[in-house]
């Protein structure tokens, strides 16, 4: 992957970083192919706690916008970066997007955050390096120029819904063969029901429909990846209420993420920054380069 790719990614992916972000679609509108069926086959008898996944799954199928916080840790090439954030996603009619994560933390360092906006087709970013270049707050690029730029089919994955919604979180995980259950758990003043598991990528990507699987494989190819290990906390609708994945002991690149989520289908308002405070992202230097730098 690009430089420019990866921080394109590190920003939209800051939830679910690897599974889920780089996905980032709902499965095709929650109807997946043949190969992504949730439904077991015939003869195939599902334990209590994945039977409880799927309810999840089912559950989610129909959201049109939730609110979450999520924090995660990384650790590639012995470096570690920390992050939090604050998401608003309105699912539908028109899919839109707000992420903010006020600082990014490295050993010994914290430096000012980012912010992102997608909206009305296009992404709008506010990163301290791109508007020291830009000479204004906020960079816009459209998803095809976008696109263009990383060499990640970003259309495709801004068009449908895609990071962090919590119905292809629960889609993934149904993926899991040991998933169980754990016990019963507030989480942020609600009860659920916590189960913990793991899945293989291969697994959680025939989930998903045939776009969205072949665009998330060309991304998971480059990080050596296979499996997850995975938290799911469950309310008594069968909603997310907290999604948990790390990358098991020994893997070349180190992840822990989390994601909290606060509501579901309540009004989300999004809006683009004011045209006088953003610059046009294709017109910065090196914009339209797909090479490392």
């Amino acid at each position: 992957m690009t430089a420019r790719a990866s921080r394109y990614v590190a920003g939209a992916a800051a939830g679910l970083a690897l599974t889920v972000s780089l996905t980032g679609c709902r499965t095709d509108e929650g109807k997946g192919d043949a190969a992504g069926t949730d439904k077991p086959a015939k003869g195939v008898h599902l334990t209590a706690a994945q039977e409880a996944l799927g309810k999840a799954s089912d559950s989610t199928a129909d959201l049109k916008s939730f609110r979450a916080t999520l924090s995660t840790s990384s650790v590639v090439s012995g470096r570690q970066t920390d992050l939090k954030g604050d998401l608003a996603f309105r699912l539908k009619p028109d899919p839109a997007m707000k992420l903010d994560v006020p600082a990014i933390k490295t050993p010994g360092k914290t430096t000012e955050g980012f912010h992102e906006v997608f909206t009305d087709d296009t992404v709008y970013l506010k990163v301290p390096a791109l508007a020291k270049q830009a000479g204004k707050p906020w960079v816009s690029f459209t998803t095809a120029e976008l696109s263009k730029a990383t060499g990640v089919d970003v259309k495709g994955l801004e068009s449908q819904g895609r990071q962090a919604d919590p119905a292809l979180n629960a889609k993934m995980l149904t993926a899991s063969k040991d998933v169980h259950k754990v016990g019963t758990e507030t989480v942020g003043g609600v009860s659920t029901t916590h189960y913990q598991g793991t899945f293989a990528l291969s697994d959680a990507l025939s989930k998903l429909g045939t776009q969205q699987r072949e665009e998330a494989q060309k991304i998971f190819n480059q990080t050596g990846l296979d499996k997850l290990n995975f938290n799911l906390w469950i309310d008594g609708k069968q909603l997310p209420r907290k999604i948990t994945l790390a990358t098991p002991p020994g893997a070349k690149l180190k992840l822990d993420t989390a994601m909290n989520y606060l509501d579901f289908n309540k009004p989300v308002s999004i809006k683009a920054p004011a045209k006088s405070q953003v610059a046009d992202g294709m017109k910065l230097k090196g914009a339209g380069s797909n090479t490392p730098g």
